[in-house]
């Protein structure tokens, strides 16, 4: 079975007062064509941080539709001609060696150090063997290097599938929502990214039966944000929707009925 095809939302960060915002989507249509289109969020960051259009998205109102992924995010990822490729590949935990370029920038979150963007992917419903709707999702923890040295250690020993705990962080002074992840024995390992909060404590309180699990280990030497991916399920609870904040609703009225691609 091959990996569903993401949805990704791009993020947005003021350079002055630290602040993410969503301010867009890029997602595949049912016809192999790129989609983007800027979301409410990007209004929020406007208005609150002075944000400029996105370079090569000069109209926040239109729909962007193209038969080759778009530069800005083409260029996010790694030329599959470089001799480090397969290890690029590899630390991302992905398994086909020409995997999807949206499944590469879901994982690897389009970092570059030249600007303030970030990608991360819309959880996906599946349905079990047994025919149970499910909240899936998987990610890096972020905030590794923040931690202490024996933390990085130990999520760098973790066992694949080894069960993990989310904890709140209402103390946090950057956000009062977020929510760390812990190891059975106690140790502090990170963060999970800031934009699934919200789900998993609306899937916590209506279920109480999220699951959370080591699925990738990356070895030293890596790079701190790319040492342990974390999977998370869940039942997926009826009239629920992921990320229903009104800041991803599109601003483009003709992007939200058009089809979207669920797989290769």
């Amino acid at each position: 079975m091959s990996d569903p095809i993401p949805v990704l939302y791009v993020a947005w960060q003021d350079a002055v007062s630290r602040r993410w915002y969503p301010v867009g989507r890029l997602r595949r249509l049912a016809d192999s064509r790129y989609e983007f289109v800027y979301v409410r969020g990007f209004e929020v960051a406007r208005g609150a941080a002075s944000m400029s259009p996105i370079i090569g998205f000069p109209d926040t109102s239109k729909r962007y539709v193209s038969a080759d992924l778009f530069p800005i995010f083409k260029n996010r990822i790694m030329s599959r001609s470089r001799g480090d490729y397969p290890v690029y590949i590899e630390r991302l935990g992905l398994t086909d060696p020409s995997p999807d370029p949206l499944l590469i920038l879901a994982r690897s979150e389009g970092h570059k150090v030249t600007d303030s963007y970030y990608l991360f992917p819309q959880p996906t419903e599946v349905v079990s063997p047994s025919g149970e709707r499910r909240y899936s999702l998987s990610f890096f923890v972020h905030g590794m290097k923040y931690v202490r040295e024996e933390a990085r250690a130990r999520a760098m020993s973790a066992p694949l599938h080894e069960k993990l705990f989310l904890l709140s962080d209402l103390q946090n002074p950057a956000d009062p929502a977020a929510m760390m992840i812990r190891t059975s024995d106690n140790h502090l390992l990170g963060w999970v990214p800031r934009y699934y909060c919200s789900d998993l404590q609306e899937l916590w309180r209506r279920t109480s039966a999220i699951e959370l699990t080591v699925e990738h280990v990356n070895p030293a030497p890596t790079p701190s944000w790319l040492v342990l991916m974390c999977r998370v399920e869940a039942p997926w609870p009826e009239g629920f929707h992921a990320l229903s904040a009104p800041e991803y609703e599109p601003l483009a009225e003709s992007a939200r009925d058009a089809g979207v691609a669920h797989g290769k």
